[in-house]
């Protein structure tokens, strides 16, 4: 059974010029950069919440997946067990994320990383627009 759903693959290979979540209009913007100098702008919205790790300054991309609700609590178990009761990513335990997830139709969004940052973003709806920059 794969638990994926779709790959972003205009993302591979980019370095990621910026990020910034902005919670309070329950979004997450980050502008990369292709090897070729094309800028593209990955903006998510409906955020829920996000994980990141590894975050140098030099933070080259591999991609990006979508992958199921399913598969997110297997591939993140370990994680959820040690900090859902810290209200992190919501909620008070599993059962209650995985509701909310499917009532407000939270997506799970996995960056992996070439080198450095890479971790999870849980949102609604993401846009990839690419910008030529030449």
């Amino acid at each position: 059974m794969s638990t994926l759903i779709c790959s972003f693959d205009g993302l591979h290979d980019n370095r990621v010029l910026r990020y910034c979540a902005d919670f309070e209009a329950h979004t997450l913007h980050m502008d990369t950069q292709t090897e070729a100098g094309e800028k593209v702008s990955v903006h998510f919205t409906g955020l829920l919440a996000h994980w990141f790790e590894n975050v140098v300054q030099d933070n080259i991309l591999f991609g990006m997946d979508e992958i199921t609700v399913d598969g997110f609590f297997e591939q993140y178990k370990d994680l959820l067990d040690g900090t859902i009761s810290y209200g992190f990513p919501a909620c008070c335990s599993i059962e209650e994320l995985r509701e909310r997830m499917d009532r407000e139709h939270i997506r799970v969004f996995i960056i992996d990383s070439c080198l450095g940052l890479c971790g999870f973003v849980l949102a609604q709806e993401v846009n990839c627009n690419v910008y030529n920059c030449l």
